[in-house]
């Protein structure tokens, strides 16, 4: 046998040893690519090339884990404002920019890697079609997000540009930057213009003040046909010591007075509310109510509750055409047109229930609105929006703004109409129905408001029963009745807890108590958290363990005496 081995064709001896020596694993080349236009490093993994995986697959993890980390830090209204500050907006650009070139590299050079050396002309090509195919898709995701960023950022630039509906600006002067810590003063400007009309009346004056220490909002809103409204300092020689016409003509009679008011006619309104107010207003926000109608559609109609029934006999719906108006009591969903009379209406019944109506509106709209649907929706929105808000407010200061606003609870706002016969003289002269404000009764309970507000500590409490979190305390040293006692020092601190009879750590006779966030809790009960940490002066470690079915636990240890003190 081994002779009949010895004298095989030199060629079938060649091709035996090369067949017993030269095997090595071979990889699908578009497999390869494929995998790495997903996961730019994964490609690289499967071929076992380890080094150039971690090479490609480090900076997309680090530039994930930065942006977790805000998210953790400054929850998602934090986030979302800083991706439209100017920066954010610019730096979402470029590293999209950056992602698509490392992806396009790391998935060339898979392929390239795992390509056969000799391999015929139809496998090539097959795969070259493959890869042109992966990379045609992965550019367009990233042109399908570049063209986000860019609709964000003409947006978010349009809305903060300052300029108004009427080519003016609500607030032409640079307002000073907020600082974050005190008091927000903003003026709301909703403009009622109806078509074939050529008034800029400002019919709805709103004036939110927010208090960030306290997370509350106390809304003021002013009828529009109030009159004699005192004027500040610098525009007493153009009206006297009170604008004697109604209020809701003074921005367009501001616009038409240049000379009085360089700054334009937003910070002119600004500070004649102010002076009635006796409070430093702002910034301003205005809003079309025509445009709004657009925004309502664009999402898909709002779901809204009328209270008492909107009755118009003489509804304004075009130029010198009228027509009659039914509402129902009960729950509706409303498209745009029907969202825009039921905050327009009027006649039957009165400019009170009007602001009313408006609030509810907007309030609606902003509860029901989705990511989803922002999402579907976000080019045409965004032409919407940019023609329908315009505002003053620093788009820098949009994180704070933003983050400010996640904080606040629903049952934190209070409004004031300021109304007959509390706020107002009701009259009636050539200027038609007019209201005349008690000026010092608005300014005391603007004052009566503010202190009122709810407590830090209210708000904190509010919270903390929102978020319900679930907490143990658990014996970790073995001395009779310690998980009970300080169970019930957390109680007396506002917190939810227990200590279940039962239930022993796996570890007794610690020296340092522990704290424990289980299963990512950490993020849905952030007030929780910040206040058992604060209460027991120690941080909490994160664990995930599916098995526990509990937010917080707290393990005591030896130290439990000095803790919290």
């Amino acid at each position: 046998m081994a002779n009949g081995a010895a004298t095989l064709p030199p060629s079938r001896r060649y091709r035996a040893g090369v067949s017993s020596t030269t095997v090595s694993p071979r990889f699908s080349a578009f497999t390869a690519a494929l995998l790495s236009a997903l996961v730019p490093g994964l490609g690289q993994a499967y071929q076992r090339r380890w080094r150039a995986a971690l090479t490609l697959f480090a900076p997309p993890f680090l530039l994930l884990a930065a942006v977790g980390g805000l998210f953790t830090a400054d929850g998602p209204a934090g986030l979302l404002g800083l991706l439209l500050s100017p920066i954010g907006l610019s730096a979402a650009g470029v590293l999209n920019l950056l992602a698509a070139a490392w992806r396009v590299a790391a998935a060339v050079d898979a392929w390239r890697s795992a390509l056969t050396r000799g391999a015929g002309v139809r496998p090539l090509l097959l795969s070259s079609v493959g890869l042109a195919t992966t990379l045609a898709v992965s550019l367009w995701i990233h042109l399908l997000a570049g063209g986000y960023v860019a609709t964000a950022s003409a947006l978010v630039g349009g809305i903060f540009s300052g300029t108004g509906d009427d080519g003016a600006t609500p607030g032409s002067s640079e307002p000073p930057s907020w600082n974050g810590t005190e008091r927000l003063n903003v003026l709301l400007i909703g403009v009622d213009q109806r078509q074939g009309e050529n008034s800029f009346n400002t019919d709805t004056l709103i004036v939110a003040s927010v208090d960030p220490t306290k997370g509350s909002v106390s809304m003021f809103s002013i009828p529009r046909d109030t009159v004699d409204v005192p004027v500040p300092a610098n525009a007493r020689g153009l009206y006297g010591a009170t604008y004697g016409n109604k209020i809701n003509s003074y921005y367009s009679s501001a616009k038409g007075n240049p000379d009085t008011f360089p700054s334009g006619p937003g910070p002119a309104l600004r500070e004649l509310l102010g002076e009635l107010y006796g409070i430093r207003i702002d910034y301003s926000v205005m809003v079309n109510f025509s445009g709004f109608r657009e925004i309502v559609d664009t999402l898909g109609g709002v779901r809204i509750t009328t209270r008492n029934p909107v009755v118009d006999e003489t509804y304004p719906a075009g130029v010198g055409y009228l027509r009659r108006v039914r509402m129902p009591v009960g729950v509706r969903t409303m498209d745009g047109q029907e969202a825009l009379i039921f905050a327009r209406s009027r006649h039957g019944s009165s400019d009170f229930g009007r602001a009313e109506r408006q609030q509810e509106v907007i309030a609606a709209v902003r509860a029901q609105t989705d990511v989803q649907a922002i999402t579907a929706n976000l080019p045409s929105l965004a032409t919407t929006l940019e023609g329908a808000i315009k505002s003053d407010f620093p788009q820098s200061d949009l994180p704070r703004l933003l983050e400010l606003l996640g904080r606040i609870e629903n049952s934190s706002i209070k409004s004031i109409v300021f109304t007959p016969p509390t706020y107002q003289t009701v009259g009636s002269d050539a200027r038609g129905y007019t209201l005349t404000p008690d000026v010092e009764k608005i300014r005391s309970a603007i004052a009566a408001a503010f202190a009122a507000e709810p407590t830090p500590d209210e708000v904190e409490g509010k919270a903390i029963l929102r978020e319900a979190a679930r907490i143990w305390v658990l014996n970790g040293t073995g001395r009779p009745g310690e998980a009970a006692t300080f169970a019930a020092l957390l109680v007396r601190a506002g917190l939810e807890a227990s200590a279940p009879l039962g239930i022993v750590p796996e570890e007794i006779g610690l020296l340092s108590t522990r704290l424990i966030v289980y299963n990512g809790a950490a993020l849905r009960i952030p007030v929780t958290l910040a206040l058992i940490e604060r209460t027991m002066g120690i941080k909490a470690i994160q664990i995930d363990d599916p098995s526990v079915t509990v937010d917080i636990e707290v393990i005591t240890g030896a130290d439990l005496s000095s803790i919290g003190e």
